[in-house]
């Protein structure tokens, strides 16, 4: 029996469109860390390399990449901002005054629950605790995206529903 020896190489790279698209699924800003920012253009393939000047001209000038958004530091003001709407809008809005009320009675515990555990995603025990303004931005996009559609809380987003079903 001969032996073989097989050596592959794998080099996978996110573009910073590609990082600001799965970002913004994902509930984030959209913006590319400094670390990946600065990560180096790779090298044409030689067939693009020894391109004619002529046809070099004729390929269209690949996109810009959008400008970044103003960073706005997030607070606990904010989180907390962001839960009180998402209690309202599901609630009702008399949600604190009316606890007796059908949306109090069926969604606070819920919704509570669904607080935490993004959290947790987020790498705190509670809203409150979210270490950075990146995560509380996060935390706020996705309880924003929360609804209740047939009776129960869920999100709009196909990936969130997927994340809350499989993590």
């Amino acid at each position: 029996m001969k032996e073989f020896n097989i050596n592959v190489h794998v080099r996978i790279g996110v573009t910073e469109q590609l990082y600001a698209l799965v970002a913004a699924f994902a509930g984030g800003q959209g913006r590319v860390p400094a670390t990946q920012a600065q990560a180096p253009e790779p090298t044409p393939e030689p067939a693009q390399a020894e391109m004619p000047a002529e046809a070099a001209e004729q390929q269209p000038a690949p996109a810009a990449a959008p400008a970044p958004e103003s960073a706005k530091e997030y607070t606990e003001a904010d989180v907390r901002a962001a839960m009180d709407r998402a209690r309202r809008r599901i609630e009702g809005e008399d949600y604190k005054e009316n606890t007796a009320g059908e949306g109090y009675q069926k969604y606070h515990r819920q919704l509570t629950g669904e607080f935490k555990r993004i959290a947790s995603l987020l790498g705190a025990d509670k809203p409150s605790a979210l270490p950075d303004s990146a995560a509380r931005a996060t935390f706020i996009s996705r309880c924003d995206e929360l609804v209740i559609k047939g009776g129960e809380l869920t999100t709009e987003s196909p990936f969130l529903r997927w994340e809350r079903t499989h993590c």
